[in-house]
């Protein structure tokens, strides 16, 4: 039998990949050079993420081996790992992309910004969801089980960068999401928000930047406030309507908690506050420990995890975006390489699983005990950030670089192209 519930193994998990990004083999993921910036220490934190949630699907898998269910887990201490993630994920895509309103005044380069993100998210993408597919056919013996029409349309919203909401099944195969361990999801929530960015540029436009954010983030507490009033998600119990609109709005908080954060710094507070100091990276832990004792000391999720999750999260953000590596950690060479290829781990967590598991004898040894399970998704993660690193330079980089090279092509033609002002032309008229 194995106990899902050892907490030991998710910390092995960080460790080993640690070690084996330490490597020389993995200089392919060091970034050319550091920017100067004080938000650089983001770039040591995003490999704990994504580890952190490739943790907990470790734990789902082994109940998806057992039962033929992929549902969350109970082992409370993997579900908020992955929880605080995906939490962490979204405040940082809300920060990154304020701050480029910020910075542009609220009038980026809207072309650019959309072209990077397509290049950027795209190809990593694509590459995951055609092995799904390619799984998929596999599996039903490469047989049409649904009308070809009604498959190809499966397929190519599924392949639609996760701008479309996938449909549960490919070829009526009902496992077709867990071959990626469900992670697409978070992917149409971070296209809404950048389609959404022209709107809230408004603000940044009139100098309201900072009360937009703040009031954003206020208006969803009040929101979690009032649907968690009259009790909080039960286990086993079907959530009330009310409690829904509080999850919605504790997913728009995420995002706003990061916006918030960035308009805090461009005021210059982070700076006044010398935040960057390392002393305050005990205040950044403590947050974060306090997020974490928060949701796995309630038995049932209510109204006070869910008021205290964000803001405390958002401290956490806050210290880090002010230049805090929390005494080093986030400034090794090893953190660094791992969140550079963290896009790809976590894209690629569920084929890595179905990939080792598919070995013949290691779901076997696998489920004999405590210690193989284990030992099987160390060796899982290993060869995840393996597989990562060369999806990152031979995937990743080239789709970024293209998508530069495709963006300064448009800029290029748009410099011939513009008219001259009027006293250029007059003189070019007179020639």
């Amino acid at each position: 039998m194995v106990d899902i519930h050892t907490v030991w193994p998710y910390f092995a998990i960080l460790l080993a990949c640690l070690g084996l990004a330490a490597l020389p083999a993995f200089r392919g993921a060091d970034a050319a050079g550091g920017s100067g910036r004080r938000t650089d220490t983001l770039d040591g934190l995003r490999g704990f993420l994504a580890l952190g949630v490739f943790a907990v699907h470790a734990i789902v898998h082994y109940d998806y081996l057992l039962s033929g269910a992929w549902k969350p887990s109970s082992a409370r201490f993997y579900n908020v790992a992955a929880v605080i993630s995906v939490a962490l994920f979204f405040m940082l895509t809300g920060f990154l992309f304020w701050n480029k309103l910020l910075k542009a005044g609220g009038r980026p380069d809207w072309k650019a910004l959309y072209i990077g993100r397509v290049f950027r998210l795209g190809p990593m993408y694509v590459a995951v969801v055609a092995t799904m597919i390619a799984i998929v056919a596999y599996r039903t013996g490469f047989q049409w089980r649904q009308p070809p029409l009604q498959v190809i349309g499966q397929a190519l919203a599924w392949l639609a960068l996760g701008i479309l909401p996938p449909p549960p099944a490919i070829n009526g195969y009902a496992d077709t999401g867990t071959i990626l361990a469900g992670v697409t999801w978070t992917l149409l929530f971070e296209w809404l928000f950048y389609f959404s960015l022209p709107l809230w540029a408004v603000f940044v436009r009139r100098g309201r930047h900072l009360a937009f954010s703040a009031g954003v983030v206020a208006a969803c507490l009040l929101a979690i406030l009032a649907g968690t009033w009259n009790g909080g998600f039960v286990s086993g119990v079907k959530p009330r309507p009310a409690l829904l609109l509080a999850v919605l709005a504790e997913l728009i908080a995420m995002l706003a908690t990061g916006m918030l954060v960035a308009s805090l710094l461009h005021e210059r507070i982070g700076e006044r506050l010398r935040l960057h100091q390392a002393r305050w990276g005990a205040l950044a832990l403590l947050a974060i420990a306090l997020a974490f004792a928060a949701m796995l000391g309630a038995r049932d999720v209510g109204m006070l995890q869910l008021l205290a999750f964000c803001p405390l999260l958002g401290t956490f953000l806050f210290v880090l975006c002010s230049g805090n590596d929390l005494f080093g950690a986030l400034s090794w060479p090893a953190s660094r390489r791992l969140s550079a290829m963290s896009y790809s781990i976590y894209l690629a967590q569920g084929l890595a699983l179905v990939a080792v598991f598919a070995i013949p004898g290691v779901k076997a040894y696998a489920l004999s005990g405590t210690l193989p399970f284990w030992i099987v998704n160390i060796a899982c993660a290993l060869a995840l950030c393996a597989g990562s690193l060369l999806s990152y330079r031979y995937i990743e980089e080239p789709g970024i670089r293209a998508g530069k090279r495709l963006t300064e092509r448009l800029r290029a033609r748009r410099g011939a192209t513009a008219p001259l002002p009027a006293s250029e032309a007059a003189a070019a008229a007179g020639e």
